[in-house]
């Protein structure tokens, strides 16, 4: 479900003379992780309250035994928060910036399965904000999960295979769910 990659924005101050460029209009973060107790970790085992319990109270017998040292995830905490919290805060966002989803002719969030598209665009269309379809791009489905890297990957894609044209607008969706940390940008072809 996740393999590693790596990516990079090359940022200049004027447009490419020789091919599609991306002004970025604006870019926002939030972070979660002051709210909400982290739903992946490693080294530790979460206890009844919550807390989490380091590998150091445990015995080399127990570690092994109990997989202490393995990465888990809260998959339970994770499928309440994580569409819930991010998009919520996107919708704040466009607000603030006086946008409407109506405006974004790509949407590209950044989904470790196909089971949270479904669950983003439900979110989208109860609070007023629906994308169709035909907006989205993922390349989920031809290149995976690379972690980080999968934002990089889907805006190079899109730019070099979508005939962009100049005035559209490109918006980034991008959640670290152990934390709950988003990244939000929005992008414009020029």
């Amino acid at each position: 479900m996740l393999s590693d990659g790596a990516g990079a924005f090359l940022l200049e101050p004027k447009p490419n003379p020789n091919g599609p460029s991306l002004k970025i209009d604006w870019i926002e973060a939030v972070s979660y992780a002051h709210e909400i107790e982290p739903c992946m970790y490693a080294g530790s085992e979460r206890m009844e309250d919550g807390s989490l319990k380091s590998y150091k109270d445990y015995s080399p017998k127990e570690l092994q035994e109990k997989s202490i040292m393995a990465i888990k995830q809260d998959v339970k905490l994770l499928g309440e928060n994580v569409v819930r919290l991010g998009f919520k805060r996107f919708k704040e966002i466009m607000e603030k910036r006086g946008m409407s989803v109506d405006e974004i002719d790509y949407f590209l969030p950044h989904i470790s399965s196909f089971f949270f598209q479904d669950k983003i665009a439900a979110f989208l269309d109860e609070n007023d904000m629906h994308i169709p379809y035909d907006r989205w791009f993922t390349n989920l489905d031809t290149r995976g999960n690379v972690g980080a890297a999968s934002i990089y990957l889907m805006l190079e894609e899109l730019v070099n295979d979508r005939g962009l044209k100049p005035g559209q607008k490109v918006a980034l969706v991008v959640p670290e769910s152990s934390r709950f940390s988003y990244a939000f940008a929005m992008l414009t072809v020029c």
